[in-house]
């Protein structure tokens, strides 16, 4: 009985993975957050290249579009330029470049159908027979 009631014990002292895990992300997200905020002239490519494999490997969406929020609002304050392409590869963004570039395929494929359909609709009208035109009188 004794054995039952401890496995719902809470255990002191020994985080837990889940812990870890999360305490260690935050604290990883606190120094992109600080490094943004430390943003100057000087120091903008070191920093950037230091916070990009984060927020290419481990941000999530939100913290991803706010971090490349800031970084260009602080860029643009600062009148340097972000590099084209920063952090475009991003974890986070992958599913809706996925879908944006399945709908983007799809868009394609339509209009290439209605230029083949129209162009068979102009063969037709070109060869039909001039005869069914009907004249006003």
């Amino acid at each position: 009985m004794l054995s039952g009631v401890a496995a719902f014990a809470p255990t002191f002292g020994v985080p837990s993975s889940r812990t870890r895990s999360a305490l260690s992300a935050a604290s990883t997200m606190k120094e992109v957050r600080k490094s943004i905020g430390k943003l100057s002239k000087d120091n903008m490519s070191s920093t950037l290249s230091e916070i990009e494999p984060f927020l290419l490997n481990n941000a999530g969406p939100s913290f991803y579009s706010k971090s490349m929020g800031r970084i260009t609002a602080k860029a643009k304050a600062l009148g340097a330029e972000v590099p084209a392409g920063y952090a475009k590869a991003a974890k986070a963004t992958e599913k809706r470049r996925e879908k944006q570039d399945a709908f983007v395929k799809a868009k394609i494929a339509e209009a290439d159908e209605a230029a083949a359909a129209a162009a068979a609709e102009a063969a037709e009208a070109a060869a039909a027979p001039a005869d069914d035109v009907v004249t006003a009188e």
